[in-house]
């Protein structure tokens, strides 16, 4: 943050850009581990929100200044103002819910500490890529909190449920290398080499098919209330949507004349 900046509820604490189909969205308060206080919450749920509102959207891309991606809460507000806390927590929710509203893929890059809310915020990526040396932990019982961020019911889905408890309750710090064999993250970036690798991958899901991506991603989540019926004839849906497309035709074509699909 500017020094000359004393009002924090004014400074730009979350950046937010749209450029060729993916809104990029990078935590910007690195001299506090992008901890979240209230304006904090405020910027990243009212970029989440013209995330959702921008129709050119195809891909959610998040990131974060400095050398950690985000380290929790502010301690010293969850010690002396448990009631404006509560607010950045309630504010942070609501961020989840954004996230997951997202109708595209959703890339998160971590590096350093990913804590607390942190956490909440990287697991609800689709694609969550972390650079050498990150670390995962859950923390809040650690302090004497409950998990918050949709800790409890993202982690579990992503690391099943043994992992997830040793991680609650134990407050186990995970690394990245662990982080990958668990199924936390989808792939490690080397150390400097972060960035390049998630707008790689930002990219790469913002040219695929978009229709397609989006069905793919609906299908995924739908399975985990789905019976085997239910899901079988949900594919069945997405197929017959996707197949009125033009992107099915340049999709065939271009793998008939073994080109790259360039689609709509």
């Amino acid at each position: 943050m500017n020094a000359a900046v004393l009002d924090e509820s004014v400074a730009v604490l979350v950046n937010s850009a749209f450029a060729d189909g993916i809104f990029h969205i990078e935590l910007n308060r690195p001299e506090a581990g992008n901890a979240a206080n209230k304006a904090f919450a405020e910027q990243l749920l009212s970029a989440v929100r013209r995330a959702n509102e921008e129709s050119g959207a195809r891909v959610l891309l998040i990131s974060a200044a400095g050398r950690n991606f985000m380290a929790g809460g502010e301690l010293a507000g969850l010690r002396d103002n448990p009631a404006g806390s509560l607010e950045v927590v309630n504010t942070v929710a609501a961020v989840i819910a954004g996230i997951a509203e997202f109708r595209g893929p959703v890339v998160c890059a971590v590096q350093g500490f990913a804590a607390g809310g942190g956490l909440g915020l990287a697991l609800s990526a689709d694609i969550l890529i972390a650079e050498e040396g990150a670390r995962f932990t859950v923390g809040s019982p650690a302090i004497g909190l409950a998990p918050d961020a949709g800790t409890t019911w993202q982690l579990a889905r992503w690391v099943g449920m043994r992992k997830a408890t040793e991680m609650s309750l134990l407050c186990t710090t995970v690394d990245a290398p662990s982080a990958l064999a668990c199924g936390l993250v989808t792939e490690l970036a080397a150390k400097g080499g972060l960035m390049e690798l998630a707008w790689s991958r930002a990219r790469q899901l913002a040219s695929a098919a978009r229709l397609a991506t989006e069905q793919t991603k609906r299908l995924l989540k739908l399975s985990e209330t789905n019976t085997l019926g239910e899901q079988l004839q949900a594919e069945v849906n997405a197929f017959a949507l996707c197949s009125q497309s033009p992107d099915l035709r340049e999709g065939v074509d271009a793998m008939l004349g073994k080109r790259k699909a360039k689609f709509s």
